[in-house]
């Protein structure tokens, strides 16, 4: 299935454009019912999967799906009944991206290159894991697609936008950034998650360590679609003060002259 398949599907849901437009105003307006991500996670599943290479290798894959099941029981624990009842999926991508990448409705992808940087330390890939299964289950895409991507859409659509235009949409979409409230919310909840699923939430504050050095090394070009940007010393805190909350854990110590 083309990209442009993909979104004439998605133009399914801006039959009432004006209707739409008229709400695109209200920051947080989530548009799309569940079904609407599930649909969109499937479609765009299947552009991800055209563009880079699933990788076979049985650990990697088995030890990602092993985590994310983990994961899922432990964001169960922790939301309750609020727990989303999307059809979750855990892959592995073949590709030296260190990265990692959640779709609406359940999808989530682990790069390679992710893996290798993360090497032993599973619980800092549960936190990653943990991360993204946050930004599904608080529906942050669907809320960005709705209050920003889909009003180009909605126009893209409605004038009948050349191609070009159609397959900028596409990218923004598998790429989707969040906004820093978002974040620092799916950081919440990736913690929360990663501790009521028996790992250790330090893994995610080790991950972030891990990228700042990256950051600053010839590798850095690696990091450009990071799903977890913005990386920053406040958030780095905000993940130990959090952690530092959790039962049987220890406050952080005080840098040296607070």
């Amino acid at each position: 299935m083309t990209r442009t398949t993909w979104f004439g599907r998605v133009g399914v849901l801006l039959l009432a454009v004006p209707v739409i437009l008229s709400l695109m105003s209200c920051r947080g307006t989530n548009l799309l019912s569940k079904q609407d991500e599930i649909q969109i996670g499937k479609e765009g599943s299947a552009a991800i999967e055209k563009e880079y290479k699933l990788d076979t290798n049985p650990e990697r894959v088995a030890l990602v799906q092993e985590i994310g099941q983990r994961i899922l029981e432990g964001m169960r624990k922790t939301e309750g009944k609020r727990a989303p009842d999307f059809p979750f999926t855990f892959k592995v991508l073949d590709a030296k991206e260190i990265n990692a990448v959640s779709l609406p409705g359940g999808p989530i992808y682990v790069f390679r290159g992710l893996m290798e940087q993360v090497g032993d330390d599973k619980d800092m890939l549960a936190a990653v894991i943990a991360h993204e299964v946050g930004h599904i289950v608080a529906r942050h895409a669907a809320k960005q697609i709705s209050s920003s991507i889909l009003a180009d859409l909605a126009i893209s659509l409605g004038t009948k936008g050349s191609a070009q235009k159609v397959a900028s949409i596409a990218t923004s979409l598998v790429m989707l950034q969040y906004s820093r409230d978002d974040e620092y919310d799916a950081d919440r909840r990736g913690v929360l998650y990663t501790y009521a699923a028996g790992y250790d939430p330090e893994g995610l504050v080790r991950f972030f360590e891990k990228l700042q050095k990256l950051e600053k090394s010839p590798m850095k070009g690696l990091l450009a679609n990071l799903r977890t940007h913005p990386l920053t010393e406040n958030r780095i805190l905000r993940a130990k003060k959090l952690i530092a909350q959790l039962p049987d854990r220890q406050p952080p110590a005080a840098a040296p002259g607070q």
